[in-house]
């Protein structure tokens, strides 16, 4: 890319400027809604699934116990990495720009292309949920009919493609609740936020919102918000590529997870020879998934 020098703003060179814009409001930290945060100091982070023993058996007089067995599964691993972007500016076009409070506004311009790739990379697995070549430790990608377990598989999605609305939410609940761990025992996960994308939260905001059922004339309660299927509402992500997507995040306490390493760092070098200088800013972190149970959606209608 281009060193900026005094032809890249030549109208600022000379005063007379009512206002010198090009700086918006972006979106704030919308992956927050979905990932756990955490610290860490390694260049990469482990998360090592255990399978359990299974369910316990009856013990016939004078037989031995049943023995079950505890076993490693999955290994998820999140590898720091580094985003970064900078700039290199003319002495002369910093000394000569007539506007100095408004242009360039570097810090801020910088930290917005972090932040923005900062979603981007968050919505990245719900984006690529169906991808074969992005599996999960099990194999399977994030979103599949077929994540497998001892006593066969469990979903966490549909085998056809479904919209939202009351029904296929509460259908995808009732999917949620019969889940087990690896080892076939069941256990109690609950959705926590819905999770849509700006086409869908109008109908998001009618189905977790309204005390009555929605698209009908029977005067009933609707069950979601009267018992709180959904505690956390609703978010709205703009990054999630796909207008059909919906989908609930669960309590499950090893979902998504984030590590940051380094913080954002700005970075001032000038070249001796030059005098250009060079503005930089980057920061190290990881981003994934270690179980796949920590969501449940659908991709929407065919």
């Amino acid at each position: 890319m281009a060193t900026i020098n005094r032809s890249f703003i030549t109208s600022l060179l000379r005063p007379g400027a009512n206002t010198i814009f090009g700086d918006w409001e972006i979106h704030g930290a919308l992956w927050k809604d979905i990932y756990a945060q955490f610290k860490s100091n390694k260049a990469v982070e482990y998360d090592i699934e255990i399978q359990g023993l299974g369910i316990a058996e009856r013990k016939a007089e004078g037989s031995p116990y049943a023995l079950g067995e505890m076993r490693q599964l999955y290994t998820t691993s999140y590898a720091m990495l580094t985003y970064g972007i900078g700039f290199q500016i003319t002495r002369e076009a910093l000394l000569d720009n007539q506007y100095p409070d408004q242009f360039p506004q570097q810090a801020m311009n910088l930290k917005h292309s972090l932040d923005v790739v900062k979603n981007v990379n968050g919505a990245f697995p719900i984006n690529n949920a169906l991808n074969p070549a992005l599996t999960g430790g099990d194999g399977m990608p994030l979103l599949s009919p077929a994540h497998p377990t001892v006593n066969g598989v469990l979903a966490n999605t549909f085998t056809n493609y479904v919209g939202l609305n009351e029904t296929t939410l509460e259908d995808l609940i009732t999917i949620c609740k019969t889940w087990t761990n690896s080892a076939g025992l069941p256990i109690n996960l609950s959705p926590v936020r819905l999770i849509v994308p700006p086409a869908l939260q109008y109908q998001a905001s009618r189905l977790l919102n309204g005390m009555d059922r929605t698209a009908t004339a029977n005067r009933e309660i609707s069950a979601l918000v009267h018992d709180k299927y959904i505690p956390g509402g609703y978010s709205v992500n703009r990054f999630i590529l796909n207008p059909g997507f919906w989908g609930f995040l669960t309590d499950e306490a090893n979902g998504f997870k984030y590590f940051s390493k380094d913080a954002p760092e700005l970075d001032f070098i000038c070249d001796p020879a030059t005098n250009n200088v060079s503005i930089y800013m980057g920061e190290r972190y990881a981003m994934g998934y270690s179980n796949w149970r920590c969501v449940a959606a659908s991709i929407g209608p065919a």
